[in-house]
């Protein structure tokens, strides 16, 4: 990590890049979570996307919200249905309802499909049932119900003792059956998996260690009398609060706030001037940084609202005042006196799609926000004070209505020597929500993080390594696409309709060897033979990868050919989302030696660009080879939709192959006289097999008929990739369709 660096950020940074261990990253105000975030995202090797309950903190945490990334409907999550005895107030929904009603479009599963981990800032806002609801959305995207969130890794960042999550009276009538709080950590899918409890403990806001102690007892419910008498002592008056010249007030209320302001604005005899934001593209309101226009005149005090990421001339929450204002600009003084002139800052709102030439994860802006970064400072609410810091500040909290509100309004503050009270604080209004002590405290007496750091990436390599070699997904995307397109695609070209089913095939006949290898694998990794491992895995991986690149290519070349015809929108989806399988999976191998070496030697797994480089170069170079064969090869199709119409004789292509098959052509060579592949021929023979067309000695050796019907006959309720596995891969699926088929013959003509 960069600036902000102690052992637990380190260790965070481990658990997230070496594990998949789910990770809760917590602490105290200004112990540097923020900053932790911004440096993962620029150095994790993960793929990952942010997301956030409320579009301000999304946009502040430089993701998209939850709702938006995962398509949810506003409501209330339900794990099981419940018989309402009455219409419900407001929106609930179950897992079967989310799935019909709401389904993700094809851009949202390829980007959730992609990700390794899910980084969710503000995790404090986000109730239960929202992250069960996302549990489920990702089981049911990676086709993986056996892990909870479909094996993608969380990590959680935020404060419980901070923002609270919102929980209706009618809501929490429902949502009680299953859970005993609204708080994140009470979610199914996490209390089964588990999850790594880290608090940053070295605060950077503060140094005054007196101040620090009372902080610490107020956030965990042990407020003192004595604690209560230190605050009570910076009580002032109203005539010396008004005095105060480079003090912000912090207050419970927006309306409180807004009326300082604007009663203090109006009080400087100066001109108003007023600022209008640009904004382009999609940008909803509910998002909006600041106010579309901002008024502000001569002398108005003013605080940043974002940090100066290029002179670092200031920072959020930095204080200053306006010194010259125009139409033409403003130009500031800080409290140190340095004077500057202002910029426009640019907000982007995003959203994730993936390349469609690297299929990578990119961030796509789809609209901004310019306006000058800062607001009126003389008066500031609780609730958006979050995350800012102030030399000095006056605290009105005699309004706390939120359990942790005076503790987040104080811990804004450096040092006691910067607080003034506007009224004296009763132990009324100092709480904090029990649930949330309690779990802290349960948390902290976890074993210690080195301890598990050591045995989660051992777990990790094992699950990374095995998961890395097994095209089990592959298939089952491809079966999915076959399922959903079944008789909609009757493509009058022979290879373009067995294309889909031939890329299976391929697939499957690789199973045997795969099942094998990762046996190896397991078995190294239990003998701990970690130089014969990592040499196995290189090996593995330069097989695997000219493998993988080799099936990718038949699909880019059949998706190509699919995009000339029309009416095929729905289908060149689902082949898009096949091709991002396999370009995962192509990912997942390459870095699995680095990854391994990685662990095993003890070494940071850092983001590995030239890795990422050669496979984005060797994507461009497919697509390229891609693009020269379709220019080669031509479809001479009939009509524009390239499919089979109705008054075309049926049968035709089959006696075609027939026909060559009498002329002295063998399977091999018809398949390369007609442009279709091995597979599709042998197709054609197994169905003149059971047509009575064609018989099986005319096109096999004896010796495999015989040794085939046997296995056939000892397994009868067996598939042919169950017989594929137990022949070990010797006869192509082609010919196992042939024996099969001759076999139902023979038991049909004995019956």
């Amino acid at each position: 990590m960069t600036k902000i660096s102690t052992e637990k950020i380190e260790l965070a940074a481990q658990f997230v890049n070496s594990t998949a261990s789910h990770i809760f990253l917590t602490g105290k105000a200004g112990t540097g979570k923020t900053t932790f975030l911004g440096d993962l995202a620029k150095a994790t090797h993960k793929d990952f996307v942010i997301v956030a309950p409320t579009g301000i903190a999304a946009l502040n945490a430089k993701g998209v919200t939850i709702h938006s990334q995962f398509l949810f409907p506003f409501g209330t999550f339900l794990q099981d249905s419940i018989n309402f005895k009455q219409p419900p107030q407001g929106n609930f929904y179950t897992r079967t309802q989310l799935a019909r009603r709401h389904p993700l479009n094809s851009a949202r599963k390829q980007v959730l499909r992609n990700i390794d981990l899910l980084i969710i800032d503000e995790i404090s806002m986000v109730r239960a049932d929202l992250l069960d609801a996302i549990d489920y959305r990702l089981k049911s995207v990676k086709g993986n119900f056996k892990q909870a969130f479909g094996g993608v890794q969380l990590l959680m960042i935020g404060d419980l003792f901070q923002l609270q999550p919102i929980v209706k009276n009618h809501e929490w009538e429902h949502i009680k059956t299953f859970y005993k709080s609204p708080h994140f950590f009470e979610a199914s899918a996490l209390k089964s998996a588990g999850f790594i409890y880290i608090e940053l403990d070295k605060i950077f806001r503060q140094e005054d260690q007196r101040f620090i102690n009372i902080l610490n007892n107020i956030r965990n419910n042990n407020c003192q009398r004595k604690d209560i008498a230190v605050l009570n002592s910076y009580f002032s008056s109203k005539a010396l609060q008004e005095k105060e010249e480079n003090a912000i007030t912090i207050t419970t209320h927006n309306y409180k706030a807004d009326g300082i302001n604007k009663k203090a604005l109006d009080k400087l005899p100066a001109e108003s001037h007023f600022f209008e934001a640009e904004i382009k593209g999609d940008f909803p309101e509910n998002i909006y940084p600041l106010p579309q226009t901002l008024e502000f005149k001569k002398g108005a005090k003013v605080m940043f609202i974002k940090n100066d990421s290029e002179e670092k001339r200031y920072y959020n929450g930095k204080l200053a005042e306006i010194n010259e204002i125009s139409s033409e600009g403003i130009t500031v003084i800080t409290e140190s006196g340095e004077e500057f002139s202002l910029h426009r800052y640019c907000w982007e709102n995003i959203k994730y799609n993936i390349d469609p030439k690297t299929k990578e994860i990119k961030e796509e802006v789809i609209g901004s926000f310019e306006q000058y970064p800062i607001k009126p400072a003389w008066a500031i609410t609780v609730h958006k004070s979050q995350g800012l810091t102030f030399e000095k500040a006056i605290i009105d909290v005699e309004q706390a209505f939120a359990a942790g509100q005076v503790y987040v309004a104080l811990s804004r503050l450096r040092s006691l020597d910067g607080l003034v009270l506007s009224n004296k604080i009763s132990e009324a209004v100092i709480s904090s929500d029990k649930d949330v002590v309690n779990f802290s405290e349960s948390k902290a007496k976890q074993p210690p993080l080195k301890d598990r750091l050591k045995n989660s990436q051992m777990d990790f390599l094992k699950t990374l390594l095995l998961k890395s070699f097994d095209f089990t997904g592959i298939t089952s995307q491809i079966e999915y696409t076959q399922k959903k397109m079944a008789g909609k695609l009757e493509f009058e070209d022979e290879a373009m309709r067995e294309a889909l089913q031939q890329l299976k095939e391929n697939f499957g006949s690789e199973r045997a060897i795969t099942n094998r290898f990762n046996r190896q694998i397991e078995q190294l990794l239990q003998e701990n033979e970690q130089e014969k491992l990592v040499e196995r895995i290189e090996k593995g991986s330069n097989y695997y990868l000219e493998y993988l690149y080799k099936r990718n290519k038949e699909l880019l070349i059949h998706l190509k050919e699919v995009a000339q015809l029309s009416r095929t929108k729905t289908y060149r989806n689902y082949l898009a989302e096949i091709d991002q399988v396999i370009s995962k999976k192509i990912e997942q191998v390459q870095k699995s030696t680095f990854v391994c070496r990685c662990i095993l030697e003890g070494k940071e797994i850092k983001r590995n660009e030239e890795l990422r480089t050669s496979r984005r170069k060797k994507r461009l170079l497919l697509l390229d080879e891609v693009a020269a064969y379709i220019k080669a090869n031509p479809k001479n199709l009939k009509n524009k939709s390239g499919r089979t119409r109705k008054s075309s004789t049926k049968g035709e292509t089959y006696q075609i192959t027939f026909s060559l098959l009498k002329q002295g052509f063998n399977a091999e060579k018809i398949a390369e006289k007609r442009g279709f592949t091995l597979g599709t021929i042998e197709g054609h023979l197994a169905r003149g097999i059971t047509s009575g067309a064609l018989k099986i000695e005319n096109l096999m050796e004896q010796a495999d008929i015989v040794d085939l019907e046997a296995i056939f006959k000892k397994n009868p309720d067996s598939g042919l990739s169950e017989i594929y596995q137990k022949t070990g891969g010797k006869y192509s699926y082609g010919k196992l369709r042939m024996v099969a088929n001759a076999v139902k013959q023979q038991n049909a003509n004995t019956a």
